[in-house]
This record gives C-alpha cells, sequence and structure tokens, in this order.
C-alpha cells in the first residue's frame, strides 16, 4: 500500500487480499480521501481499479464494510499501543507526568495522521459528518487500550497531576484539542507555511494548562 505505511502492514485485511482487491482497497482510499465516502459509488471503485464491480463484492458485503475495512486498522492505533510499557517504565522510574504523557501521545497522533493522510482524512470526515460510522469507528477501538488509557489517567488523578474530571471528558478534550490543529492543517488547506514544532508544542501546553489541577 503506497500511501499507507505502517498501518496496513502485517494486518490480515492486507494479508488476505487478493491482487486484484489491492486494487479495488487503494482505489476506495484514493477516491473516498478526493472525493468523499458519500459521494463515490462502488462503480466509480470499480473503474478506478480496473475491475469489475462484482469483484468488490466478493470480498467486502458492501461500501460500507469497504470503508470499515480500510478504517478499522487506524482506530487500533488512535491510542498509544504500548500503554503498559509506558506506563510500567515511567511509574518505575518516576519520569510520569502530565506533560511527558501528552507531549509523547500527541506527537505521536500527529506523526500517524501525517504519514497515512489520505486514509485519516477520510477517518476525520466519516468522524465528524456521519454518526452511523462514527458510532462504528468508536465500537472498533480495542477496550484494551481504553482499558490502559484510563490507568495511566487514574494514576495521574492519584498523584493530584491530572484535573479530577471523568475520564470520557478527559479524552474528550484531548481528541476535541487535537483533531482541531489536524484539521486546521491537513484537511482545511492552510496557504501558509506554519512552525509545526512550535505549534505542536503549544497546542500541547494549552493542553496541559487545561488539565492540571489548580494547586
Amino acid at each position: 500500500m503506497e500511501d499507507q505505511f505502517d498501518i496496513y502492514r502485517e494486518t490480515e485485511v492486507i494479508e488476505k487480499l487478493t491482487p486484484k482487491q489491492k486494487l479495488i482497497f487503494q482505489s476506495a482510499i484514493d477516491l473516498f480521501s478526493e472525493r468523499g465516502y458519500a459521494n463515490t459509488s462502488t462503480k466509480e471503485i470499480s473503474e478506478h481499479a480496473g475491475v469489475s464491480e462484482g469483484s468488490i463484492f466478493r470480498k467486502f458485503k458492501n461500501k460500507e464494510e469497504l470503508l470499515m475495512a480500510i478504517l478499522t486498522p487506524l482506530t487500533h492505533k488512535i491510542l498509544p499501543q504500548d500503554f503498559n510499557q509506558f506506563s510500567r517504565t515511567a511509574y518505575q522510574d518516576g519520569s510520569l507526568n502530565l506533560k511527558f504523557f501528552l507531549t509523547t501521545m500527541i506527537s505521536e497522533r500527529i506523526n500517524l495522521f501525517k504519514y497515512n493522510h489520505k486514509t485519516m482524512k477520510i477517518f476525520l470526515n466519516e468522524f465528524i459528518y456521519d454518526q452511523k460510522i462514527h458510532d462504528r469507528l468508536i465500537e472498533s477501538i480495542p477496550k484494551k487500550s481504553f482499558k490502559q488509557f484510563n490507568e495511566v489517567l487514574d494514576f495521574l488523578k492519584a498523584k493530584n497531576l491530572l484535573i479530577d474530571w471523568d475520564n470520557l471528558e478527559i479524552f474528550r478534550f484531548l481528541a476535541a484539542n487535537i483533531l482541531g490543529y489536524l484539521i486546521q492543517h491537513y484537511i482545511i488547506v492552510d496557504p501558509n507555511k506554519w512552525n509545526e514544532t512550535l505549534e505542536i508544542e503549544h497546542v500541547t501546553d494549552f493542553i496541559v494548562k487545561g488539565l492540571t489541577p489548580d494547586k
């Protein structure tokens, strides 16, 4: 997958595709990101891929299932995959604090977007505008990742390093600010150059201040 990098490497969905189905998969990514999911037909995908429309339905039940096959590997990486190792090491050496945790998480999420641009554009568009797809994407995030995420938040709150909000509210606050940055620079085309390092630092500092308890 030329544009997708790590999120599809060694994933079951790609390993089980025939060469013709891989063309369909890549064509769907290209067209969904360019025109939008709702504005793209399976006929257009098949024509772009140079295969018959029936080839799509031999692997994917319908267009929505094709979309979910594209986006589900991404939902598995929305939250960090190494929370256990990250948390254990940080607990032991005392380095776990809100700034360290957020800087690591935000930088990794932004890099995930940059290096999987087309797929992330599809994800953001459908997550924001299609409630049914939004709900399916949330459900496809591994429960283990949420559990580990909650454990880190609870640890930070116990150490009085994190504001005592409900963890779901904290997740929404993080998502709103990170997605706002990504949409501004990668979905809404910004004609001006920006200092990426400085802006990421500002976003992180803003979130840290918002989530730090009053002393």
